[in-house]
């Protein structure tokens, strides 16, 4: 059933649940490396101190948020007069509005989303308790972008032509988007989540979060520390391109998540101070995931500062994208690639390989700003042609294939029929 390449499933170290951040409890455990490496110190799977291979609880369906948007907490009205609008495939380009590439390819990712399509329309951000001046300035910038995210993925989803733009959408931006100096992708995407309340409302924490836990033992005394982070894109270090062309092995990405999550063994320069032992020991670290995210988004982390050049510098590391990413017991499927296509960190172009996260029966298309066409696969195939040498997979969309089948989205008729107005007056220009 793999697209892209080999597999390994993932240890939990206790029975777990699945769900968005905030539905999730928890207590003892989450998803840790996978099967076939050692992690603990005493030789055994799972977290160290684990003695027995873990038994895989069953995925719970029901975590994942589907409750009707009425008595969602934090969801808008929606009008009872309202027209459902079947999510369609890779049809609509979006035009390139002074090098804002990198905003299109994350655009066409969130259209591509069922969940949030669905969601959206009946989303309101809501303002902090005890707002600050910062929370009040932030709440109406949030407030802006939901609404003009809400025309764009109408737009996207009901016109007829091949493509449309995005020109109002970025008018709710900072001014530097609309300069038409390149951003980084995984820096809007992380702004824009922020911008819709991220982990903290309902829109972002039902659709992408997630919840992990870093770990550290004492080596002496086994206490465990833990602490806690919610993400809502998990950020996976890529090897250095002359290590992997010399040992000849490509890394996959499910290769790369079990090393992130790995146990490791800190060494006499990196003690920590142990509150068992009160004083400062060797420990090891892991990282569990213990609520996994309804959708995954990975950031392969590509761009670092090169202190000889004194500049950021690009690793053109070959990765070979699993088409399935396994979480304990929990099956990831890949719908969406941006690509970074360009020999540098600062130059370059985005342009995105993806098809609808469920029930996608044309396939996959490549989003070439307004071009949509059929897309290379080759691509995600870890390969170094010369033809294809720049072109690095840099974010990666999955969906939980566990998680509950999205409902049609609803628009409230009186935005659909203004959207479609918009359609017809473009039609006649």
């Amino acid at each position: 059933g793999r697209l892209f390449g080999g597999s390994s499933a993932a240890c939990v170290s206790n029975d777990a649940n699945v769900g968005a951040a905030g539905d999730f409890h928890n207590p003892g455990g989450g998803f840790a490396a996978g099967y076939g490496c050692t992690n603990g110190f005493d030789g055994t799977f799972g977290s160290p101190g684990d003695h027995h291979m873990p038994t895989l609880s069953q995925p719970n369906a029901s975590a994942f948020c589907t409750a009707p948007p009425s008595i969602n907490n934090g969801s808008g009205s929606m009008d009872a007069d309202a027209v459902a609008v079947p999510f369609r495939d890779c049809h609509v380009g979006l035009q390139n509005t002074n090098n804002t590439c990198y905003m299109n390819s994350f655009v066409q990712a969130l259209f591509l989303t069922n969940r949030f399509v669905s969601r959206i329309f009946s989303f309101e951000l809501r303002l902090k308790a005890n707002a600050s001046k910062v929370d009040q300035e932030d709440f109406h910038k949030g407030a802006k972008i939901v609404g003009m995210l809400k025309k764009q993925v109408a737009k996207m989803a009901l016109t007829g032509h091949k493509h449309t733009d995005i020109m109002e959408l970025l008018q709710a931006y900072p001014d530097h988007y609309r300069s038409g100096e390149q951003q980084d992708v995984t820096e809007t995407i992380r702004f824009t989540f922020d911008m819709l309340g991220g982990f903290e409302q309902p829109l972002i924490r039902e659709v992408f979060a997630g919840e992990l836990s870093e770990k550290t033992q004492c080596q002496n005394c086994r206490m465990v520390k833990s602490r806690s982070e919610t993400f809502s894109d998990l950020v996976l270090p890529v090897p250095k391109e002359r290590d992997v062309l010399s040992s000849g092995v490509v890394p996959t990405t499910q290769a790369l998540l079990d090393q992130r999550l790995r146990f490791e063994q800190l060494d006499g320069e990196n003690l920590i101070f142990c509150e068992g032992c009160q004083q400062n020991t060797r420990v090891g670290k892991w990282c569990e995931i213990v609520s996994p995210p309804a959708h995954l988004c990975i950031c392969l982390s590509r761009f670092a500062y090169d202190v000889e050049k004194g500049d950021l510098s690009k690793e053109k590391t070959p990765v070979m994208v699993d088409g399935l990413l396994q979480i304990g017991p929990f099956t990831y499927e890949l719908y969406h690639a941006i690509i970074h296509t360009g020999k540098t960190a600062t130059s370059g172009h985005y342009y995105a390989i993806g098809k609808r996260s469920e029930c996608s029966p044309n396939g996959w298309a490549m989003m070439d700003d307004s071009q949509v066409k059929p897309a290379d696969m080759s691509l995600l195939h870890g390969a170094m042609t010369e033809k294809q040498i720049d072109d690095n997979p840099y974010v990666l969309f999955y969906r939980c294939q566990q998680a509950p089948p999205t409902p049609a989205a609803c628009l409230p008729r009186q935005f659909h029929m203004a959207v479609q107005q918009e359609e017809a007056n473009r039609q006649e220009s």
